[in-house]
């Protein structure tokens, strides 16, 4: 049984404040991100909305003033610069502090692949965003509200365009920006620079860190911090798509593959293979008819 919606509400917004609410066509309901509502709010100390069980995504981001947002358990202060970005079908409370004043720009959008950007955006573990002052990210969603002011035949894939650069400018801040700002270690330069020319070798997790002279537990840690994945996952990318070049380029057969890169079992091989690529090795092969 569905979820029930439930919002509660005080829209105390000036008579400047800009909204603006969407009816996506059915093309792009089916295969677009799209805007559900947009805008730009100044409000008052008696502004907030509460909600949850609403399929949408939501980024609020703070030009002045200050919020405040309940969600996850926690409790988030919102000042200029920051970035709230949250899934609706959970609980969310969000109001002006006691300053009395909160401008923001927000957007509301689903579809397409809105849920696997959220997801990994949900990855850092909390949904706050510092952003930094050369940000175009209050750029993208006032472009967003004025293609959507005036609807013509492109609007839906120019507000695609511009939800994609909004999502993937969040997520290359939340994590490649800030892993940037700290210095890669020695030994994970090293570690990686060892899997590349070794990834078809049996490598163990306990051999690797004793070579880095750190503990198992910080090994695998720092790891995933600076590459994005752990190191038996790094492995295994290197084997399938080092068996991706062999499948498309030459025509030796899947079980030689499979022991080239790595993998003892051709079973094993198929299997890793399908639920990274989605199809097997064979159907990747005839796909790219390359023999």
């Amino acid at each position: 049984m569905p979820q029930q919606y439930t919002e509660k509400a005080s829209h105390s917004w000036s008579n400047h404040s800009i909204r603006v609410i969407t009816s996506p066509s059915v093309a792009a309901r089916s295969s677009l991100m799209y805007v559900q509502e947009a805008g730009y709010f100044w409000t008052d100390s008696a502004y907030f909305t509460e909600r949850q069980h609403l399929p949408s995504y939501l980024m609020v981001c703070t030009v002045s003033g200050e919020g405040l947002l309940d969600y996850g358990g926690h409790t988030y202060k919102l000042g200029a610069g920051s970035l709230f970005f949250i899934d609706c079908m959970a609980y969310q409370h969000y109001r002006t502090a006691r300053s009395g004043h909160w401008e923001f720009a927000w957007v509301h959008f689903y579809g397409g692949a809105s849920s696997h950007y959220y997801d990994t955006y949900a990855k850092k573990g909390d949904p706050l965003l510092q952003l930094q002052r050369e940000s175009p990210v209050l750029g993208f969603i006032r472009s967003l509200i004025d293609v959507h002011e005036q609807t013509t035949p492109h609007t839906e894939l120019l507000g695609a365009k511009l939800l994609t650069e909004l999502v993937t400018e969040l997520i290359v801040s939340a994590h490649i920006g800030d892993s940037a700002s700290t210095t890669v270690p020695a030994f994970i330069s090293t570690t990686i620079r060892k899997i590349e020319r070794s990834y078809a070798e049996r490598l163990r997790l306990d051999e690797l860190a004793k070579s880095a002279a750190v503990s198992k537990y910080h090994f695998i840690r720092e790891f995933k911090k600076h590459v994005g994945m752990s190191p038996n996952e790094y492995i295994i990318f290197l084997r399938i798509v080092r068996a991706k070049e062999l499948l498309k380029y030459t025509g030796i057969p899947i079980a030689a593959i499979a022991e080239e890169v790595g993998i003892d079992h051709v079973s094993h091989f198929i299997n890793l293979f399908k639920a990274r690529e989605g199809i097997t090795p064979f159907a990747f092969r005839k796909k790219w008819n390359t023999l």
